[in-house]
Formats: structure tokens, sequence, C-alpha cells
């Protein structure tokens, strides 16, 4: 399991809780002030008299659905990812929800927003244009892929190792891995996925390279491909062709490829230490 935000710490759970309920707040209240606006100045070119206060109190009300459904819809998929729902049981329950948020619209437009400003409320239903019930199923997607998007950078910075960490605490399903640092000859990119490596085995975990590059090029590990970290002090050999090193060969027998880039990185490391010791081969 990736860091769990309802099962760990009560200090970590209510505050990603508390994140994402204010970002939905925060875009109701946004939208409050657009929609405001709009039916304001529309109401303006028409000629009706109106008053912002009454603009404002209307669509407040007919948008208190929407305090319920961004929530919700934003913390489902949030729990989706946390829990790796499989994708068609993930899509089922937002079709669900957005099914039953719909509804909630439709009843509150009825039984609320009609007795509010003292009209029919099938004289409502009949005003309201196709478009705005289309829009809501908008919505609701538009707040789930913002969410997903949240919850997956969330998701990858609790996977990174921290500057004074000196393990990684690697998470699947139930099962949990805590791997030493010292333990690691070389990291690799796959994806949405690196791939740790060990002289024994191998662990796959949703992260990108990118988060680790810092904190592991402190601890021995050279660049030397944009999918590739190794431990220099891990480097059995090097393969050399055109003139630079195109391959590194580990003590373990793992063999990675070396970039232009890395290559000077990696030439620059040997330079200055004790790798100048290392056998160096061409390819033929």
């Amino acid at each position: 399991m990736i860091h769990s935000w309802w099962q760990d710490s009560k200090t970590t759970a209510p505050l990603r809780w508390s994140r994402i309920i204010a970002a939905t707040t925060l875009g109701w209240i946004t939208l409050l002030i657009v929609f405001t606006t709009i039916h304001s100045l529309d109401m303006s070119r028409l000629e009706i008299a109106h008053t912002i206060a009454e603009v404002v109190q209307a669509q407040a009300v007919i948008m208190i659905p929407w305090l319920v459904i961004f929530p919700a819809v934003a913390l489902t998929r949030a729990r989706q990812l946390q829990v790796r729902t499989p994708l068609w049981i993930a899509m089922v329950e937002l079709v669900l929800l957005g099914a039953g948020a719909i509804l909630i619209i439709y009843l509150h437009i009825i039984l609320v927003y009609a007795p509010f400003i003292g009209a029919p409320p099938e004289q409502i239903l009949d005003q309201i244009p196709l478009i705005n019930w289309v829009w809501d199923p908008v919505m609701i997607a538009l707040t789930a892929l913002i969410s997903d998007q949240y919850t997956r950078a969330i998701l990858r910075a609790d996977n990174a190792p921290a500057p004074d960490e000196e393990r990684i605490v690697l998470r699947n399903g139930r099962q949990e891995d805590i791997l030493e640092i010292a333990d690691i000859i070389a990291v690799s990119a796959q994806g949405n996925y690196v791939v740790f490596v060990s002289a024994e085995r191998e662990w796959l975990q949703r992260a990108t390279l990118a988060e680790l590059v810092v904190q592991l090029t402190e601890r021995d590990f050279i660049h030397i491909h944009r999918s590739h970290l190794v431990r220099s002090s891990q480097i059995k050999s090097c393969a050399r062709a055109r003139g630079r090193i195109v391959r590194v060969t580990l003590a373990s027998g793992h063999e990675f490829p070396v970039s232009a880039r890395g290559a000077e990185a990696l030439q620059s490391h040997i330079t200055s230490t004790t790798l100048t010791s290392l056998p160096a081969r061409a390819l033929g």
C-alpha cells in the first residue's frame, strides 16, 4: 500500500483530507463569483432590475449541492488511487456517483430552489437549457481529473526518500518492504515507475527518477543515463566506443547504457576518485 492517507498517523490523515476539502471549497467559491458576475452582466444587458446581493444569494442557493458533490468526487478519486482500485471499478464508481449527483441537483431544484424564488418547479426545469445538464457531468469529470493529478503528485512525493533518510519504504498492496539505501546498486526508470536494484533482487515502485536524483547523487550514485542511476563504488568496468564510455558493468553483473551527458559525469568522477583503476575495454 502506498502511503496511506486514511490509516497513517492522526496528524497526516486530517491534513490530506483538509487539503482536498479546502481546494474544492475554494473552487466552489470561485465558480460562485464567476457565475454571479456573468448573470449580473446578462441582467444588466437585458435591463432587468437587480442587486448584486440578490444575484449572489440566488446563485449560492442553486449551487448548494456542489458543496457536497465537489469534495465527494475528489475524495472518491483520491481513495481509488490510494487503494489502487481497478480502472473499470473506479469508472463504475464515478459514473454511479455522477448519476447520484445529477439526481441530487434535480431534487434540489424542485425542493429547495423553486420554493426559494417562489416559482413552480416545472417552470424552472423548463427554463434550464439542455447545455446546463451536459455541463454538470463535465464538472464532475473535471473534478475527478484534477483530484487524480493532485493525488498522484502527493503519492509520488510520499514515495521519494527525504534527504536525511537512509532507507526507503516500498509499499505494494498490503506488503511493505524496507530497503536500505546502502543496499541499492542502481535505480532505473520505467514510465511512471522506478526499479530499485540490489545485488540480489529488484523492486518496482510508482515514482519518477527525477524525484530521486538529488537524494541519490548525494549518496555515491551517478546519473549515467536519463533512465539510470548507478552506485559508483559498484562499477566494475566501463566499455568505450567512439571515444567515450557507452556502457558500465557493475560488480553484480548488471549492465547499463551510458548517455553522452552521463559519460561526461562519469568521466569527471573517474578522474577525481579511485575509479581511475577501473578496467576499460573498447567495443569493436
